[in-house]
């Protein structure tokens, strides 16, 4: 996820408002709306947000989410929109922790143990189970379930030395 262990820069305000909408599932164009910002103001906020944690400049928009709440930049999301009868099992977790950690698919594949070809329609079928708006919202409710994040002693888990991180 990050490649850097140095520390990172805390998120400004403006930052922080981009972040919220982020993993709320809003994409850049609706942040943009909600927020009253132009989209390439947006972009830039998203830009220095993987900047100030150390993400790779291409993140997916799941790993920065991972990235915000891992270094705690930014409140877990509520869960209020949560599916009631959500609940992920072994391979759904699997693949929601793949999603936060990588960016690339075949990286992804591999860290969830599927095939590449299978990435998108189970991320899909995933996002729909859990009634989450796109993957990016879904990691952002794993953080909040206790499914992301911690090292399983609720200590935050730097992935920093992880090879394949985030490509």
């Amino acid at each position: 996820m990050t490649t850097a262990s140095a520390p990172i820069t805390p998120i400004t305000p403006a930052q922080k408002q981009v972040a919220e909408h982020l993993i709320s599932g809003l994409t850049t164009s609706e942040i943009a709306a909600e927020g009253h910002l132009l989209r390439t103001s947006v972009t830039a906020h998203i830009r220095a947000l993987r900047r100030n944690l150390h993400c790779p400049p291409r993140s997916s928009h799941p790993v920065l989410a991972h990235a915000l709440l891992l270094h705690r930049q930014i409140p877990a999301p509520s869960l209020a929109a949560l599916r009631p009868s959500f609940a992920a099992d072994e391979d759904q977790q699997r693949l929601m922790k793949a999603l936060a950690e990588h960016s690339a698919t075949a990286d992804i594949a591999r860290a969830a143990s599927i095939d590449p070809a299978d990435v998108e329609h189970l991320t899909g079928d995933l996002v729909r189970a859990a009634a989450a708006a796109n993957a990016t919202q879904l990691v952002g409710w794993g953080h909040a379930l206790g499914l992301l994040g911690t090292n399983g002693q609720g200590v935050p888990d730097p992935f920093a030395d992880r090879e394949g991180a985030a490509r």
